[in-house]
């Protein structure tokens, strides 16, 4: 069982993902909510839960406690006592002043893993810091390299802090069990989103670190490869990712050009990068000439790596890989989510119930049953 002290988006979406695997997950709220409940964007119609909370949480039940109340918190410890493992993304000592940290539940339950997400880390000048997933993208370098050449830096289109940061939080309370279950004593387990941030980004930071140069915001290009860009054909764009040698020879003979393997501009990777602006224009010279279908199925068949820039009408509505789930509502009304990415031979994840649970719905169930491990007394 894990309990789930976690809200808004990075943490509930690591509760989400132990639950795709079959953990008993219980999401702790207070009686208001978690605040992603009410949380839509402007294109969303007003509706009994958020599609942003749903999309983490159809997974878990729902146990409503006032942690600051010594009624609550005593509560939070029953439940602590019989867990594998907590999860909380509060800033670092919060769990401590309300009687929850590591030390008072690992006294009770040492077997217990403590899993601690926070903005900044747990030690530091920022350690006090809160954070969103846009604070981070901007304190973690990611948007001073993101956006065109000669535009504003850019933050990336999704939440992919939060959603990172998630799978890591995840890894590392399986990690910590299965040492746990090895004879060791993980304990607890520690992530910030900052250093996420800067994982994601290890690649780049390591020419940084060699060269000391900053890096350019380089668009929808590769920086360092070429060609691998957005390039137009005569019904829109696609993306096409040719910068191998072979994979170079091979787009030049697939396009008619077998002479650009042989100017000097382009001989080389390296001389590529250095014309990029010659080599797209080459290149989409000849990409206007027929549709982008034409091309991708030229490219796939040779096995070049090239795809569609898609909407998500287009995504949502490609059902190939059954990344698209039916769930209920906390009213039972029909919703449609998005599928872990998990896939385990001998584990179908589709075969969990699917509902948002109202706010607290499972309180007496849990706390008050007899066995209030099983799923089927809810």
């Amino acid at each position: 069982m894990i309990v789930d002290f976690t809200r808004l988006i990075a943490g509930p979406c690591a509760g989400d993902l132990l639950a795709a695997m079959g953990a008993d997950v219980i999401k702790v709220e207070d009686a208001t909510g978690d605040p992603m409940r009410g949380a839509r964007s402007r294109r969303v119609a007003p509706s009994l839960t958020a599609p942003s909370f749903a999309a983490y949480n159809v997974h878990k039940r729902s146990v409503a406690l006032d942690l600051k109340d010594p009624e609550g918190r005593s509560a939070a410890l029953r439940l602590c006592d019989r867990a594998d493992a907590v999860i909380s993304s509060f800033r670092p000592g919060v769990m401590e002043r309300l009687g929850l940290g590591a030390r008072e539940l690992r006294a009770r339950n040492p077997r217990l893993v403590v899993a601690r997400l926070s903005a900044f880390g747990e030690s530091g000048p920022g350690r006090d810091r809160g954070g969103v997933d846009i604070v981070l993208q901007a304190e973690s370098g990611l948007m001073s390299v993101t956006g065109e050449p000669d535009g504003s830096p850019t933050k990336v289109g999704v939440p992919i802090i939060d959603a990172a940061s998630a799978y890591v939080l995840a890894l590392g309370v399986v990690g910590a069990l299965l040492g746990r279950e090895r004879g060791t004593d993980p304990g607890e387990v520690t992530v910030s989103m900052l250093d996420v941030g800067l994982h994601l980004q290890a690649q780049p930071l390591a020419e940084y670190l060699e060269s000391g140069v900053e890096p350019e915001r380089a668009g929808n290009r590769a920086p360092y490869a070429a060609p691998a860009d957005v390039f137009r054909a005569a019904d829109g764009s696609l993306v096409l990712s040719a910068h191998l040698p072979e994979h170079w020879a091979r787009l030049c003979d697939l396009l008619g050009r077998p002479q650009w393997r042989r100017d000097p501009r382009f001989v080389t990777v390296d001389a590529r990068v250095a014309h990029r602006e010659a080599l797209t224009a080459t290149i989409e010279e000849v990409l206007l000439e027929h549709p982008v279908e034409h091309w991708l199925g030229l490219f796939t068949a040779a096995g070049l790596t090239a795809g569609r820039i898609r909407t998500y009408a287009e995504v949502a509505g490609d059902g190939a890989r059954g990344a698209v789930l039916d769930a209920e509502d906390v009213d039972g009304s029909p919703i449609r989510l998005i599928r872990s990415p998990l896939r385990f031979s001998g584990w179908d994840d589709t075969t969990l119930t699917r509902r948002v649970p109202r706010t607290g719905e499972h309180t007496t169930a849990i706390l008050v049953a007899q066995d209030p491990g099983d799923r089927e007394s809810a």
